[in-house]
């Protein structure tokens, strides 16, 4: 049987961030993990276009966005500067991000009804803090580095894509500290089997539930695409039966005492987010940006994460 070209579903490029338990990689490519199982499930609902999946970085990710190249990004944190050249939709939302240390150095962390005050670091402690230099990281957490940096009390590290090195280094004993969300730890917990059993300290002064998303170039395509997506994962949150096996990601890959202390708040972000309609202002970047001369399919890929 013959298919009709008006039949084909139109491609969409996806880059995607190998994070442990967020974006996990085989053989080069993206698998599982909740976030990309999360993303496969809104493409469902979007049987019109046919999406393309290749891993990438945030540096690459920005340049090929201000080159004007069509395509979109996940999972990020949304940014002023990528404001300014890219639409963000929110989509995910994740627990709090945690300082992570070794289980047998505890004692050496002052803690304040059982949580680690960021201030208390720079105050009662000599600890040195490693974050990956590719990661994307809370406010909170970057204004506490604005001040450690500085004073040599912290610094931004390469190597992995995803930043699992810097939990490797963390139980190897080469860094006391890093911060980290709860899937990534307990992924790479499980999957490389630190030498030294690692803890998640809750931080007194990150709360709040972190939104993650979607970015699509800035562009009129970029646009029409970001509105299309918002409305696919308005539509999705609607349905008892998608949202009920979207919740069922948290679940597999949250630890269970985490999620327990979360659900009802990821309940409530889900629920009010089904009813909210994304509104964006026009980027300032991408219209005036010269075309890449590069084709995106000739761009070297990133190198492989290490795990």
């Amino acid at each position: 049987m013959l298919t009709s070209p008006l039949s084909q579903a139109e491609p969409l490029k996806w880059t995607v961030w190998p994070i442990p338990g967020v974006v996990n990689v085989a053989d080069g490519k993206p698998t599982d993990g909740i976030t990309m199982l999360a993303l496969r499930q809104l493409m469902q609902r979007l049987p019109e276009l046919e999406p393309d999946y290749r891993l990438a970085n945030r540096l690459r990710q920005q340049r090929d966005m201000e080159y004007g190249l069509q395509f979109c990004s996940t999972p990020l944190f949304k940014r002023p500067d990528t404001d300014r050249y890219a639409y963000f939709v929110p989509f995910l939302v994740s627990t709090p991000i945690q300082a992570v240390v070794r289980r047998d150095q505890l004692e050496h962390f002052p803690l304040r009804d059982n949580r680690l005050v960021l201030s208390d670091l720079l105050e009662t402690t000599d600890s040195h803090v490693a974050v990956s230099a590719f990661r994307t990281y809370p406010p909170l957490i970057q204004d506490w580095l604005a001040v450690a940096e500085p004073l040599g009390r912290a610094e931004r590290i390469s190597g992995s894509l995803s930043g699992s090195n810097l939990l490797l280094m963390v139980s190897h004993g080469r860094i006391d500290l890093t911060f980290e969300f709860a899937t990534i730890t307990r992924a790479v917990s499980s999957q490389l089997q630190p030498p030294e059993p690692l803890l998640s300290l809750p931080l007194a002064e990150e709360m709040e539930l972190v939104v993650s998303g979607i970015y699509c170039s800035g562009s009129d395509w970029g646009r029409a695409m970001a509105e299309q997506l918002d409305q696919a994962i308005r539509e999705l949150l609607q349905d008892p039966q998608a949202l009920e096996q979207l919740l069922a990601l948290y679940a597999d890959y949250l630890p269970a005492e985490t999620w327990a202390a979360f659900d009802k708040k990821i309940i409530a972000y889900y629920r009010e987010r089904a009813e909210h309609v994304t509104q964006w202002p026009s980027p300032t970047v991408a219209d005036s940006v010269p075309e890449s001369p590069t084709p995106a399919e000739t761009i070297p890929p990133p190198p492989e994460p290490d795990q």
